[in-house]
């Protein structure tokens, strides 16, 4: 094992291109576990066991809790913490036609249609300035942040893999 984690997790914030405060915050997840990694990484020089499986599976599940949790309280706008909600609106029924005519020639879904439509709307209105500042600043901070969150369970990932060596 030529690589501590210690190390791996001070490379990843020093290499980053996400801002320090939110890669430190990510990479939170991971430090509260961080004893853990350290006695699995003294486990796994002994060589692979029935020890470190255990563990190491313990471990990984910890992790993804936290990185879970993490991603969940981004979003304290509501209750629902889903990667995507359901809206329900009421269009006009000639738009209703539009949109029905256009998934059928394209051999698309309604759904997929008209979330493209309220995506391209957004994305227009975005750039004319006509949503708050505000929220065009909470919605970038809590992107910022999913990204960071994404790099830290790789970071996890390739760590492992490479240098905790379970199962063999």
């Amino acid at each position: 094992m030529e690589n501590t984690w210690g190390t791996a997790r001070d490379e990843w914030v020093g290499k980053t291109t996400i801002a320090e405060e939110t890669s430190l915050w990510a990479i939170d997840c991971l430090n509260r576990n961080e004893q853990a990694i350290y006695e699995i990484e003294q486990i796994a020089k002994k060589g692979p066991n029935n020890e470190l499986d255990i563990k190491l599976k313990e471990l990984k599940q910890l992790i993804k809790t936290e990185i879970i949790k993490k991603e969940n309280n981004l979003d304290d706008l509501s209750l629902n913490t889903t990667n995507s909600a359901k809206l329900q609106v009421s269009v006009p029924s000639s738009l209703n036609y539009l949109m029905k005519a256009w998934a059928a020639a394209e051999g698309r879904d309604l759904s997929s249609v008209a979330l493209q439509c309220l995506e391209i709307g957004l994305r227009l209105m975005k750039s004319k300035g006509s949503i708050p500042s505000v929220a065009i600043e909470r919605y970038n901070s809590t992107c910022k942040k999913r990204i960071a969150l994404a790099e830290v369970n790789n970071l996890w990932d390739r760590y492992e893999s490479k240098n905790i060596k379970a199962g063999e």
